[in-house]
């Protein structure tokens, strides 16, 4: 059937049907006379069976057309189900709806957020994916939810993943009618990336407002957009002042001009700098920073630039302490002997013959005053001595301090004996001139040994051994006055001879005996160790100063048969306390240069370790930084071979010397001890405080031990003992003592004593 046909079928069917019922009626209209009974009821019949088929034609279109119809609406609503579906299990978030504490769906994304394959959230209970008190909690407010019918609610809820960890997901849920029932229907959000990058933000917050460290945040033109408290504290503007204006650094008009050029440069090639510059204070005063700069880029192009800056005023104050150290006495703050035998040095091989004069000064009868006054006052002395003899040299001549009461002075360019003569007259008339000092009158005088250049040396140990042969030929001339060295003197002078030949008869004759300074530990007050120190009793010069007899020693080579008796002695003492019960944890003993570089050392220490059966962790070797200082290389390898021993090692009067933080941290030493010329500034000098805080944490973090020496009062133990220090050794706790007297005096650290509170 053509479709143009069956779409016009109603219509059709109604003509059709029309047209039958008006030819039955023209059929019967001539005949209505006739009429009958039969002929009425086949035409009432036939009617009815066209009407009948007229019905059954428009009742079937009629359904056909409505099966269409429900057919396209099937297909449609199937179109809109499987958009929805699709909209629903690819939505970026979680779809869930609950029934009471089960879940009855859940999407695609609410699986994979929990880590469960699809469909295998429907069923499960919310204490299935909750903490266990988190799980009660919300079991009691779903509850009472639907109690109190509330409608819309929305928080962040805890959720364990399948794997175990936890996430922070964001719900927001309405409570509804589904099929008949009410549900809460939700969609949830894990926000566990971005609670931990807001935590992260807060505690990044958090260290820029309170770190200690300068902070800022600039425009690419270096224009200051944010500013933290550290960086207001440290430049003296607040943060009103500053933002807005352009950093001093990214200007050209900058104090540190160069620097800047520098840093401009690696910004632009490497997108980072740092190092040191000058920054000028609100104030007006330049102070030194280290910075870190770092540029920030957007696309390739940069967009701020952020920096980190520390003052490091008391670091470089410190550092240029320790540099001035290096080449100078921190008690008189004159030149050291070093940087005058550099100085020396530099003269005598410059290849320019020229005269010159080196001038040795000793005082008279210093130790008198050190030993009736004490070290203070003899420290006082010394820098009134060092001031009046930089009074009258002046510019004109380089003075050091030679060590202990020993001064030299060095004059250039004098054409004519007469000129060095009035320069020692005028010294000498200086030095004889009354010193009150705690409201007491002191007189001192000195003695001056002279050597001139070239007439009695041409090199500078030359030169100063001439010198300080003249000085004791001065001291035997009654003293107060001053002597050239002559040839005839060959060496030495009587005195020096006569010393150094009682020094040689010394050990054979028993002369020498060992004193034990204890070592304290200042926290738990208890006796650690000892530090060894050589005493010479003579019969006829009496008690000799280890100042006088142990240089004598080291020049005269007999530092090498006296330093292994001392280690002999000592080791053997430590264990005669131990057989006698009296424990004392180590002993510390002093190595010379001379017996650091003997290439017998190793095998002695062996051989004293075994014979007096000592553990050798309880022996502690103690040398200088100018021993290490001479031959690194050398030091290292010897100290590894002592360390392969077993032995401890440490580094004595650290800090006087001029050895760097560099090399240092290359020695395997255990202990670090600290030279009692920083101790003795302590509290009074704000310098000395720096520097020992400083070297005591540098010690830690080269996990070295530290010991203090020196140390006089209580003052100066709880600073130290603050700062870390291991233990205290000085005059505070005790002198050196006999063997016999550390025994009565360890009594007084009995291990029932409680500790002592450091204030």
């Amino acid at each position: 059937m053509p479709s143009s046909f069956r779409s016009r079928l109603p219509r059709q069917l109604l003509c059709l049907g029309t047209g039958l019922a008006c030819a039955l009626a023209a059929y019967a209209a001539p005949r209505i006379g006739d009429v009958t009974p039969a002929s009425l009821t086949t035409t009432l019949l036939l009617a009815a069976l066209l009407l009948s088929w007229l019905g059954w034609g428009l009742s079937r279109h009629y359904w056909r057309r409505r099966e269409h119809l429900y057919r396209s609406q099937r297909s449609e609503l199937r179109d809109l189900r499987a958009q929805y579906d699709a909209l629903i299990e690819q939505s970026l978030v979680g779809i869930y709806i609950l029934k009471e504490h089960t879940l009855i769906y859940a999407n695609q994304r609410a699986s994979e957020m929990l880590g469960y394959p699809a469909g295998a959230l429907a069923g499960k209970s919310l204490v299935d994916l909750m903490p266990p008190g988190v799980a009660h909690e919300i079991g009691e407010s779903v509850r009472r939810r639907h109690r109190d019918n509330i409608t819309e609610q929305h928080y962040v809820l805890p959720l364990i993943h399948r794997n175990g960890h936890r996430l922070s997901v964001e719900l927001h849920s309405r409570l509804t009618e589904f099929r008949g029932e009410r549900v809460i229907v939700g969609v949830g959000l894990d926000i566990s990336a971005r609670l931990e990058t807001e935590r992260t933000l807060q505690l990044a917050a958090t260290v820029f407002e309170n770190s200690s460290e300068g902070i800022l945040l600039t425009d690419a033109d270096g224009t200051l957009i944010t500013v933290n408290p550290a960086f207001t504290r440290i430049t003296g503007y607040t943060e009103e002042q500053a933002l807005g204006r352009r950093s001093r650094m990214f200007r050209t008009d900058h104090v540190g001009q160069a620097t800047n050029m520098q840093m401009m440069q690696s910004l632009a090639e490497h997108g980072h700098w740092q190092g040191e510059m000058f920054d000028r204070h609100r104030d007006g005063r330049l102070y030194p920073v280290w910075l870190s700069l770092s540029a920030v880029y957007d696309e390739d192009r940069v967009s701020n630039y952020v920096g980190v800056f520390t003052d490091i005023s008391r670091r470089k104050a410190a550092e240029d302490r320790l540099v001035f150290l290096a080449s100078h006495d921190p008690l008189t703050r004159l030149l050291n002997r070093d940087a005058l035998f550099r100085k020396l040095e530099d003269i005598c091989l410059s290849g320019i013959e020229q005269s010159f004069a080196v001038l040795f000064i000793d005082l008279d009868r210093f130790k008198l005053i050190n030993d009736s006054f004490g070290h203070a006052t003899g420290d006082n002395l010394l820098r009134i001595v060092a001031a009046r003899l930089s009074f009258v040299v002046g510019s004109n001549a380089l003075l050091a301090r030679q060590g202990g009461d020993e001064f030299t002075l060095l004059l250039e360019d004098t054409g004519q004996r007469t000129a060095v003569i009035d320069m020692a007259n005028r010294l000498l008339d200086e030095l004889s001139q009354p010193i009150t000092l705690e409201n007491q009158e002191l007189h001192i005088t000195a003695s001056i040994g002279i050597a001139l250049a070239p007439e009695h040396g041409k090199d500078a140990a030359t030169l100063l051994r001439h010198a300080d042969t003249a000085l004791y030929r001065a001291k035997d001339a009654g003293k107060n006055t001053f002597a050239f060295f002559t040839h005839t003197l060959h060496g030495l002078s009587n005195q020096r001879l006569a010393l150094e030949n009682a020094l040689r008869h010394a050990l054979p004759r028993n002369q020498l005996t060992l004193a034990y300074q204890p070592q304290i530990d200042p926290h738990r007050q208890r006796l650690v160790g000892v530090e060894v120190l050589l005493r010479w009793h003579h019969p006829e010069l009496g008690q000799v100063s280890p100042a006088t007899f142990i240089p004598l020693a080291e020049e005269t080579g007999l530092i090498l048969p006296i330093g292994r008796w001392v280690l002999e002695t000592a080791c053997r003492q430590l264990a005669a306390w131990d057989t006698a019960g009296f424990s004392v944890g180590h002993v510390a003993v002093n190595l010379s240069a001379h017996q650091f570089n003997d290439p017998g050392l190793t095998h002695h220490l062996k051989a004293v370790l075994s014979d007096s059966g000592l553990a050798a962790r309880r022996l502690e070797l103690e040398v200088t930084e100018s021993t290490l200082i001479n031959n690194p290389t050398a030091a290292i390898a010897l100290m590894t071979e002592l360390k392969e021993l077993g032995v401890r090692l440490s580094i004595d009067d650290f800090g006087t010397g001029y050895s760097s933080l560099a090399q240092l941290k290359r020695f395997p030493l255990d202990t670090l001890k600290i030279d009692r010329t920083f101790v003795s500034g302590i509290p009074a000098d704000a310098s000395d405080l720096a520097i020992t805080e400083a070297i005591i944490a540098m010690a830690k973090k080269l996990s070295l031990s530290v010991v203090a020496e020196g140390v006089e009062t209580a003052d100066q133990r709880d600073f130290l003992a603050r700062c870390g220090s291991e233990l205290i050794q000085g005059y505070f706790y005790s002198p050196p003592l006999a063997a016999e007297a550390l025994h009565s005096f360890s009594r007084m650290f009995d291990s029932d004593a409680p500790p002592v509170a450091l204030t």
